[in-house]
Parts: structure tokens; C-alpha cells; sequence
């Protein structure tokens, strides 16, 4: 940075950036951040929906109260089914990094549509 001089004190004088911009603040990371955040917001909405269902059936059938779920403890079933929950919110939410990772380290546009194809069937 360097500041602009018209004979005031170098305290009174307007800073004026110098050089690149951060990537945060132009161009594709304001994409890669704005689908990020896009994936997220869409999995939490979903999930929202979810946990309203559960208390409107759980208010209508007499549920359950807040101390059993306090209690509740998780059998190995249901930790698999939410470890394999939280890979695909990790697989949506990051998607957009691991393209530009693919298509920087492929050497054509050819080479990165056969990576991203085969990695999608995954």
C-alpha cells in the first residue's frame, strides 16, 4: 500500500491499495464461494423440512420427549447410515473445488469431462 500525497501528514492521508486484488473479493472464487454456500443452504433446508416432519408426527402420535433424545444412543447402523449422509453433503458442498482441482491438473478439456463423468458415477 502507499498513500496519496498532498502535503498532509502521513496519518490524514488516503491509503490506496497496491497491487492484485485478493482473489476473495473477484472473479471465480465469488462462484466457487456462492455455489458452496448455495449447497449448503439447500441441504439445511432439506434437513429443516425433515425435523419439522419428525415434530409434527411426534406431536400427533404423543412422541417422545427432549430427555430421550438426550439419551438416545446411536447403534452402528445408524452411525453408517450418517457417516455416508455427511460424504454427500461434503461431495455437494465442495464439488466446485474438486472440478477446478480436475480441470488444473488435467491437460485438456477432454481429459477433465472423462474425470468428472467417471467421478460422478462414484
Amino acid at each position: 500500500m502507499s498513500y496519496a500525497s498532498s502535503g498532509q501528514k502521513k496519518e490524514e492521508k488516503v491509503w490506496i491499495p497496491k497491487g492484485k486484488p485478493s482473489p476473495f473479493h473477484d472473479g471465480p472464487r465469488n462462484d466457487q464461494l456462492f455455489a458452496m454456500v448455495m449447497a449448503l443452504t439447500v441441504e439445511v433446508a432439506i434437513l429443516r423440512d425433515r425435523l419439522d416432519t419428525h415434530e409434527r408426527v411426534s406431536e400427533e402420535k404423543g412422541g417422545f420427549s427432549g430427555k430421550d433424545i438426550e439419551e438416545y444412543n446411536t447403534d452402528n447402523e445408524s452411525l453408517g447410515y450418517r457417516s455416508e449422509l455427511r460424504k454427500r453433503i461434503y461431495h455437494k458442498v465442495f464439488r466446485v473445488l474438486r472440478e477446478e482441482a480436475a480441470l488444473m491438473e488435467s491437460n485438456s478439456k477432454e481429459e477433465y469431462d472423462d474425470f468428472m463423468e467417471s467421478y460422478e458415477k462414484d
